[in-house]
């Protein structure tokens, strides 16, 4: 469920995949203008493929390395930690969506990774990935976006409550306050000082993904309700709306959508379900 999406993308998990099983071809920091992100590739001649973060994570944790082992005979790849997290310094706060791609892109650049580019990522990196399309859509061929959120998500957990709303329901009060603190991009237990509110009006005027392979892993969809049951239908209403929208609006990225349901209800398919992802991401470049 996306409303845990900010409490479990702070949890690091490892594979426990020892160093020497594999090793980078290209790792280290590159400044992308007065600070340094962390890079991490496993390089070949076959076509790049640039591993993107949900919201919170890190490249370096690890989690991807047994993937990265069943997918370096297909693609050239590359990983990273957004600022802030990792090993990547803190740059200028607050940021943007388009912030963020940007700084991928003066990354890649500064470490000699040329485009054109295939993508993959899970949850919050269909947004990053979407904005560079927008902004540098010649060098993008591709994408798996998995597990991701619709479009206007952070905006409509943010928003969704009427101005002065006030309740003497302590659990409604304590999640009103953690759903609108994504209004306040440094708010002080957030991992990432992202500006939603300003990088929702730069992801709705996107443009879409042409004709480019878009596939999309989802969950396995249940009839649970986005929201606990204290939260007032006028309110749940709106993102119940958002999530009845997905699928129309995921078919409407590009001429080439594959939608496909994981048998899994975990959010970080990645890590849940491997075979899955790793053999869509296979699939990407055919």
């Amino acid at each position: 469920m996306f409303h845990k999406l900010l409490s479990i993308c702070l949890i690091l998990l490892s594979h426990g995949v020892s160093a020497d099983e594999l090793i980078p071809t290209k790792s280290g920091m590159y400044d992308v203008g007065g600070f340094s992100l962390y890079l991490e590739c496993y390089e070949n001649d076959k076509p790049k493929l640039i591993l993107e973060q949900g919201f919170g994570r890190s490249g370096s944790d690890g989690v991807w390395l047994n993937n990265i082992k069943e997918l370096k005979g297909h693609y050239s790849i590359c990983l990273y930690d957004r600022s802030g997290l990792g090993k990547s310094e803190k740059g200028p706060v607050p940021f943007t969506i388009n912030d963020n791609a940007k700084r991928l892109r003066a990354l890649l650049s500064a470490a000699n990774i040329h485009p054109p580019y295939y993508f993959a990522g899970g949850s919050y990196a269909s947004y990053i990935i979407t904005a560079y399309n927008n902004l540098y859509p010649d060098e993008v061929l591709g994408a798996v976006f998995i597990a991701p959120p619709t479009l206007g998500y952070f905006y409509t957990m943010g928003t969704r409550w009427p101005q002065g709303f006030e309740t003497d329901n302590e659990a409604l009060k304590r999640y009103m306050e953690f759903e609108q603190s994504v209004l306040n991009p440094m708010f002080e237990r957030v991992p990432e000082n992202v500006d939603h509110m300003k990088s929702y009006q730069q992801l709705s005027g996107s443009n879409d993904f042409d004709a480019k392979p878009i596939i999309v892993i989802r969950s396995k969809q249940t009839e649970e309700p986005y929201d606990p049951p204290f939260v007032p239908n006028v309110i749940a209403e709106k993102m119940e709306s958002l999530e009845q929208g997905a699928e129309d609006y995921f078919n409407s990225l590009s001429a080439d959508v594959e939608i496909i349901y994981s048998e899994l209800e975990k959010h970080h398919l990645h890590i849940s379900d491997p075979e899955l992802v790793v053999s869509k991401i296979q699939a990407l470049a055919k």
